[in-house]
């Protein structure tokens, strides 16, 4: 028995060649699958990558195989020539743009200069025929495709038709309301020659696109380019309206931090433009919180340079989906709060901003996604004297995190 146990306990403790190598089976299988889960997935995704690219490639191919298609039977082998051979860029393997690429080879001999020639006769006289009828975009399509064939055809009497085709295309699109078309070809027609009206143009395009970026998240910009575009041409597409809103949505954002004057302002400059029984309404009640604030609020004390220290700090009680602010208390020596004290900000491409403490010594200016450094200081009772160090506060924007700043203001002796 005790014979027995002894080489049973010698079969556990030391292990057989049989059984080294059933164990060293087992580490490389489970080393295999840890590989492949972590480098299937990345395979896989790769390859789907890949294989979505040459779906969109072969995608294009088509289409600059068909457009090719188009141009033979407009008789243009060249230009058809031409996107057989984009074709065949997007998708090497693509046959039918092989074979009458190979096709138009053949033939190659027979399209002399003088066939050159005429094609881009026909394109040219195709052109002036559809610019007598106001078809600026495919009298552009026919003089662009005019230059890629025979760039030196009648260079100049093709740059006249091409600049009167852009400047006149960007004056229908801004009829159509297709202002950023409308931009683009004044741009190009400013590649030929400068024009001071089409320089005109194409700036209020400009104001206009970027006034509309500014819509929802920098009101004072928006109100900025759209009433400058409104001064010079107070009929351009939808701008009037524009204005109205971006005057009516930054007065609720100004009735929100607790500004109503500023808010009865703007209330009143978009009723200037537009009737609104609404805006109306708010208008009025601005005006009464106006009134209250300018009788309640005591008369700030004026003083003096580094009269104030500051502490900056984060606030992560709301979650960062597009908005932001800047967000504070002022106090007095004793840590009382003050009211009527005027804080504003300014920054690059904003001019300055303010807004009165409340009741409760608490002020906010609402900011929107765009990252920024905002330069904050406390005024005189003007609303332009500072009376305080300039705060260099870093915004990172409202989409990222510690899109709430608090910067508390404390008076010192």
């Amino acid at each position: 028995m005790q014979h027995d146990f002894y080489w049973e306990n010698q079969s556990l403790s030391e292990p057989t060649p049989h059984r080294f190598w059933v164990l060293l089976f087992l580490f490389l299988s489970l080393l295999a699958c840890v590989s492949g889960a972590l480098l299937v997935p990345g395979g896989l995704g790769l390859l789907v990558g890949y294989q979505e690219l040459q779906a969109q490639n072969h995608e294009t191919a088509i289409l600059h195989f068909n457009r090719g298609l188009g141009f033979l039977a407009e008789n243009y082998p060249e230009l058809a020539r031409t996107e057989f051979e984009i074709a065949l860029k997007y998708d090497s393997n693509f046959e039918p743009a092989r074979q009458k690429l190979n096709e138009l080879m053949l033939n190659a001999n027979s399209t002399s200069g003088t066939q050159e020639d005429r094609i881009a006769s026909t394109l040219f006289n195709e052109a002036r025929a559809l610019i007598a009828q106001k078809e600026w975009g495919d009298a552009i399509t026919r003089l662009e495709q005019l230059r890629t064939l025979k760039s030196d055809y009648r260079a100049n009497q093709v740059a006249d038709l091409l600049y009167q085709a852009y400047v006149g295309g960007g004056r229908a699109a801004v009829e159509a309301g297709q202002i950023e078309l409308a931009r683009g070809r004044f741009e190009s027609a400013l590649t030929i020659r400068r024009d001071p009206e089409v320089v005109r143009q194409r700036d209020l395009a400009v104001l206009y696109l970027e006034g509309q970026q500014a819509v929802g998240y920098n009101w004072q910009t928006a109100i900025k380019n759209f009433l400058a575009l409104y001064q010079q041409d107070p009929n351009y597409d939808d701008v009037k309206r524009r204005l109205f809103e971006a005057y009516v949505n930054y007065a609720d954002a100004a009735a929100k931090q607790n500004s109503p004057c500023l808010a009865e302002r703007d209330y009143t400059n978009a009723l200037n433009l537009f009737a609104d029984a609404v805006v109306a309404q708010k208008r009025s009640q601005a005006a009464l919180l106006c009134r209250q604030a300018l009788v309640a609020t005591p008369t700030p004390t004026v003083i003096n340079l580094d009269a104030f220290t500051w502490k900056i700090s984060v606030a992560n009680d709301k979650p960062c989906t597009g908005t932001g602010s800047i967000l504070g208390v002022m106090r007095d020596v004793q840590g009382r709060a003050m009211t009527g004290v005027t804080v504003g900000y300014y920054t690059d491409g904003i001019p300055l901003t303010t807004t009165k403490t409340n009741a409760n010594g608490q002020y906010q200016f609402q900011l929107g996604k765009d990252a920024g450094i905002f330069h904050l200081l406390i005024l005189n009772l003007d609303g332009k004297t500072p009376v305080s160090r300039v705060v260099d506060v870093h915004y990172p924007g409202g989409t990222n995190p510690g899109c709430y700043l608090v910067v508390d203001w404390q008076k010192v002796p």
